[in-house]
């Protein structure tokens, strides 16, 4: 059997020939279930402005449900559902604004600034101490080990020569 494609949007899957995908992908099903997957990641000021510009979907409202489903070109929003989104979309708004220090919140650019002017010099690498490396026990009689197994010292780190040895 060939290889099969497996359309996560239309949870199908078909034989993996370059026709077969380009009819799946320019089908309107696929169209809309692509569409439909990132409505979801909409924001909230962009779906607020989208539904308040639409007129309510009649059958929506007196059914609970409409054939055209999310297609449909009439607002599937009732009127709570509109005034919990602008809820949302000014407490979003407000919590911009609302950054500053006194509000409880630190301002993001004050914590960087604060960083880089506070952070400590860069110290010289004779200040620093390094680790040491004890090579174990077993491998203290092998004296032909290869270069990963050698104890890491900082003569090691800097001598290059060593890795043209691994080959």
């Amino acid at each position: 059997m060939g290889k099969r494609y497996y359309c996560d949007y239309c949870d199908r899957s078909f034989k993996d020939d370059p026709e077969a995908r380009k009819k799946h992908l320019s089908s309107l099903q696929h169209v809309k279930n692509r569409a439909d997957h990132y409505n979801t990641f909409k924001d909230p000021e962009v779906i607020l402005k989208e539904e308040s510009s639409k007129v309510p979907c009649k059958w929506y409202m007196n059914n609970g449900e409409c054939a055209f489903g999310l297609g449909c070109r009439y607002s599937h929003y009732t009127p709570p559902m509109i005034w919990e989104l602008q809820c949302l979309v000014a407490m979003k708004n407000q919590s911009k604004l609302n950054l500053a220090p006194e509000n409880g919140w630190p301002n993001p650019d004050d914590i960087i600034k604060e960083y880089f002017e506070n952070s400590p010099s860069t110290s010289s690498s004779e200040d620093f101490t390094y680790p040491t490396w004890h090579r174990p026990l077993e491998l203290q009689n092998y004296s032909m080990l290869p270069p990963s197994l050698w104890p890491i010292t900082p003569e090691s780190l800097t001598n290059t020569t060593a890795f043209t040895e691994w080959g």
